[in-house]
């Protein structure tokens, strides 16, 4: 009789140098983007120049999961990896460069970090149907694109900051529940296939 290998098996079979530990560090980089999103949604909405530490904690977060994010195609956590480091990066330059075009850099670097981890909540909504993710892969780019176009609305960004924590903790409470290493739910992902040499 024959038994179907766990998922932690099957992906050690397909060579992918992924266990337990790669996971919770992952699930530890979405803590600490519901905390950041939970100080955004707090500390902004009252004009406390310390809800930067907001954003820090998030993207500190967001590179954490991107790092560890296991997906079926490569391509996809390049490019989440790289939108982050690329918008971590914008945003470190933006205080290097004439005040004019400091705010447009630092605001395109979130935007980066963002579409990374839209991308990251993304695979969670393709791979287990959770709707928070469909809807934070809204509401990112939408806040982004909001603020590239005019200038920053105070109004709209604390409402988005304050929906994007709900979701993100609605959706670490669905992590919880989930464990570890799980299969898709929808097989949308199927089995983790070898490296290719």
């Amino acid at each position: 009789m024959s038994t179907i290998p766990t998922r932690e098996k099957q992906i050690a079979m397909a060579g992918h140098p992924y266990g337990r530990r790669h996971e919770i560090a992952s699930r530890t980089g979405m803590v600490l983007q519901v905390l950041g999103a939970a100080v955004l949604a707090v500390l902004y909405p009252i004009r406390s120049p310390f809800y930067t530490i907001g954003i820090m904690l998030f993207e500190a977060g967001a590179l954490l999961s991107g790092l560890f994010l296991l997906v079926r195609m490569p391509v996809v956590k390049k490019f989440v990896i790289g939108s982050i480091l690329t918008g971590i990066a914008l945003q470190v330059a933006g205080f290097y460069v004439q005040e004019q075009n400091a705010g447009l850099m630092i605001l395109a670097g979130l935007g980066l970090v963002c579409v990374g981890a839209a991308g990251m909540v993304g695979t969670e909504a393709y791979c287990f149907g959770y709707f928070e993710g469909w809807l934070l892969m809204l509401v990112f780019p939408l806040m982004v694109l909001v603020n590239l176009i005019g200038r920053e609305n105070h109004i709209v960004n604390a409402l988005g900051f304050s929906l994007s924590f709900l979701l993100l903790l609605s959706l670490m409470g669905e992590k919880r529940k989930q464990r570890l290493l799980s299969s898709c739910t929808t097989n949308v992902c199927g089995t983790p296939s070898p490296k290719q040499p």
